[in-house]
């Protein structure tokens, strides 16, 4: 079997000859240091390394954790001190970051580009579908994917997080109610922008997946009601899948740290077959959330990093209680419930890789 056929076979509960070999979406760089001291040989791809499938991602502007601008706003350094700096990135987004280790602490966030509608309908011309620099590798993705036999993923700004990241969370959790109809019109340019890029993209490239980046939740709950969700993101979000699907792209997953439970039927509603990571801390057990939502809704993470932190029984016990159970009905990719961190040692994460495949071996994988 293929790795493309696994892959599909594993996320549309069909009967994979074992599972899909993806057992964490990123590694920190500060833990590929910390490997590199225990054993890791240097500049390692890490995932041919750990024999984890091969995956491909379209590489055309669509964007993810950022809004696809073209042309992107010029990065521009404004303020600067022994410390920190205050600089305007790609996505005009003004914050200010440290300089000693700005991988481990959270930008302080200073100013969005959307304010007003003005400087919403200033920006539109960046979110034009029809934009040819976007597309600047799609001839040669299109010839290199042809006959390629690992999943294809196309990448994109979601529903939430595109107006997230023009806002921030603060002005568009305020801007639902005091001015429904920016949000509105954001949402109607997303359609435009992201149906116009697949009926460009999709008829050329046999793509497996879309990952739809939002991560619109936090420990306790959703950053917005389902009220809200409903009113604001739902139609849109049928609109897209729409094309999606028309073009027989049969994956469709919404990547949302945090407690989405309360948002999933929504999802699903919207066209959405699989989220990811899962997150434990926050609540997100895959083996209640695979009892409510069968097999409407595929699953890829729900294990706890925190285990990979202490010792072999911790890791054995996280595993052991929901991997085999998980696959055994099906639509399931065992993975972490988010990247690995520098707290888990080289040898924690091979006795974690050797349970995983233990349990996903040829025969217990269906």
């Amino acid at each position: 079997m293929t790795a493309r056929e696994r892959f599909l076979e594993c996320l549309t509960f069909g009967e994979p000859d074992r599972a899909f070999y993806w057992e964490t979406l990123a590694f920190w760089r500060e833990t590929i240091r910390r490997w590199e001291t225990e054993g890791l040989p240097p500049d390692t791809n890490l995932e041919a390394y750990f024999g984890m499938d091969p995956r491909h991602i379209v590489r055309v502007h669509t964007g993810f954790t950022s809004t696809p601008y073209w042309p992107p706003f010029e990065p521009e350094v404004i303020e600067e001190d022994e410390v920190s700096v205050t600089h305007r990135d790609a996505n005009g987004v003004i914050k200010r970051d440290r300089k000693d280790n700005p991988e481990l602490s959270m930008s302080q966030f200073i100013r969005f580009p959307v304010e007003t509608r003005e400087d919403f309908e200033a920006l539109r011309s960046r979110l034009d579908p029809a934009t040819p620099e976007r597309y600047a590798n799609l001839d040669a993705e299109a010839e290199g994917l042809r006959e390629v036999d690992y999943p294809v993923t196309i990448y994109i700004c979601g529903a939430f997080g595109n107006p997230r990241n023009m806002m921030g969370v603060e002005k568009l959790a305020v801007t639902y109610y005091d001015d429904p109809e920016l949000i509105h019109a954001i949402q109607r340019n997303w359609v435009e922008l992201y149906r116009g890029m697949f009926e460009r993209v999709l008829p050329r490239i046999r793509v497996d997946l879309v990952m739809i980046w939002e991560d619109m939740a936090f420990k306790n709950g959703p950053l917005i009601s389902p009220a809200t969700f409903r009113e604001f993101m739902l139609p849109y979000y049928q609109q897209v899948t729409e094309v999606i699907k028309a073009h027989g792209v049969p994956i469709i997953m919404v990547d949302s740290d945090g407690d989405n439970r309360p948002l999933l039927d929504l999802f699903i509603e919207g066209g959405v077959n699989a989220m990811m990571p899962f997150e434990i801390a926050a609540g997100m057990e895959p083996l209640p959330i695979r009892e409510k939502h069968g097999r409407r809704l595929a699953i890829l993470g729900g294990i706890d990093k925190r285990a990979l932190s202490k010792d072999f029984a911790a890791i054995d016990d996280e595993v052991m209680r929901k991997v085999p159970a998980l696959l055994e009905s099906g639509g399931y990719i065992p993975c972490l419930d988010h990247s690995t961190p520098p707290d888990i040692s080289l040898a924690n994460w091979r006795h974690y890789v050797d349970v995983v495949r233990a349990c996903s071996a040829p025969g217990a994988a269906r």
